[in-house]
């Protein structure tokens, strides 16, 4: 599994809808996009990384960068996450 790091860092704010994936901090996620500042212009995308827990139906912003996993496809890879007030 290859992951290349292709974009600049930035921010993405959006509804944690599924938690595919938990291992300790690390999780898969899919997320419905509210705002970004990267170039990504779909409602959903798949957030990886140390985020910890998060609750689905949630609001979070997340920092990090896009990347293309051969095997999944684009997503975001997040070196960090914050809930954000609904």
């Amino acid at each position: 599994m290859t992951k290349s790091k292709s974009t600049p860092e930035g921010s993405l704010t959006g509804v944690v809808k599924r938690v595919a994936f938990a291992d300790g901090f690390f999780r898969i996620l899919e997320v419905m996009v509210l705002t970004t500042d990267l170039p990504w212009s779909q409602p959903m995308i798949t957030v990886t990384g140390p985020v910890g827990t998060v609750s689905e139906g949630q609001v979070y912003r997340f920092v990090g960068y896009l990347t293309t996993n051969r095997r999944y496809g684009a997503q975001m890879v997040a070196r960090f996450s914050e809930a954000v007030a609904n």
